[in-house]
């Protein structure tokens, strides 16, 4: 028997013997009636139900007994009728995460009973896009640079535009939070590195070396106002840089379209490229793990074999 098999007897067994056992903490009246349905719908779906057995157990078992007491029959093709989900949903007394947790469990377990009982396998799951815009080049973030100076010297023409550049390229800051910072949100340290308090956040954001000057020196203007279309009436006015940019963009075809997200790219990709330790680089950005950096190392090249042996090696 090979070990990929005898694995796979144990983990078998070992889900069995948890629907098994599984009874409810405080057992209500109810369970006893439904008990061996609710083992039975879960024993069926567990292998095709991306959630622990546990909370498939403890989900199914609380829709049962209430369809349970609510004279309902017992049959799990009621109990995971929406009407039936809907009503346990809205008078179960779950906090609002909960309820929501709670609908996407049983959204999946009835999914997966109907494919089951066709004797199909169940259907893939769709998953988010995590595909990444791609930072800009070098060439392209120049022709930008020369495009935001050429723009009229006013706070909404070319000071706006530096704006954006700065704090997306230079600093990774999201469109929402280009269009909130302030001049009193950039802070010169001691060491000559420039830092930028994110609304809204506690994440600790140092500005790219080649941008911080200038950055520096745009806060100083700005003071108390925002960096980004100052004396605005509208702190966060709805489409303000999705409009602004569409006014404001160079007819010349060779000037790429002005894009926070890549510019934000653009800076977790220097990060990276530059070995920056990633969970530094996650924390920086506001990502919620270094698993969301997979998406942008197909434009981090791998060292060069010297450069990975002196890594390896340890800097020796």
């Amino acid at each position: 028997m090979s070990n990929r098999f005898s694995w796979t007897v144990v983990l078998e067994v070992e889900l069995s013997q948890q629907i098994l056992r599984y009874r409810p903490d405080e057992a209500p009246p109810e369970w006893e009636s439904v008990a061996d349905g609710v083992r039975m719908v879960v024993a069926a779906v567990a292998e095709q139900v991306r959630y622990p057995v546990t909370v498939v157990l403890r989900v199914v078992a609380a829709l049962a007994m209430s369809a349970e007491r609510a004279g309902l029959p017992r049959d799990p093709a009621v109990w995971l009728d929406r009407s039936t989900i809907t009503r346990y949903l809205l008078s179960s007394g779950l906090m609002p995460s909960s309820i929501q947790k709670y609908a996407s469990v049983l959204a999946r377990v009835h999914e997966a009973l109907v494919w089951v009982e066709r004797g199909e396998e169940p259907r893939p799951r769709l998953r988010a896009d995590r595909s990444r815009t791609a930072p800009y080049s070098v060439s392209e973030l120049t022709k930008l640079d020369v495009w935001a100076r050429t723009l009229p010297s006013t706070t909404t023409g070319s000071q706006s535009a530096l704006a954006v550049l700065l704090l997306g390229a230079g600093c990774g800051l999201t469109p929402a939070e280009v269009v909130a910072a302030r001049g009193t949100d950039i802070l010169a340290l001691p060491s000559g590195a420039v830092a930028v308090a994110v609304p809204n956040s506690p994440r600790l954001v140092i500005c790219r070396s080649l941008w911080e000057e200038q950055l520096a020196e745009l806060a100083s203007i700005a003071g108390d106002d925002h960096l980004f279309v100052p004396e605005r009436q509208v702190a966060a006015a709805k489409n303000l840089l999705g409009n602004w940019t569409r006014r404001n963009e160079s007819a010349d075809p060779r000037v790429p379209r002005l894009d926070v997200r890549r510019l934000r790219s653009g800076w977790i990709v220097g990060l990276l490229r530059d070995r920056v330790p990633a969970n530094l680089v996650a924390a920086a950005a506001g990502l919620k793990s270094v698993a969301a950096l997979a998406p942008y190392y197909k434009w981090v090249p791998a060292p060069d074999k010297d450069a990975a042996v002196r890594m390896l090696r340890g800097w020796a």
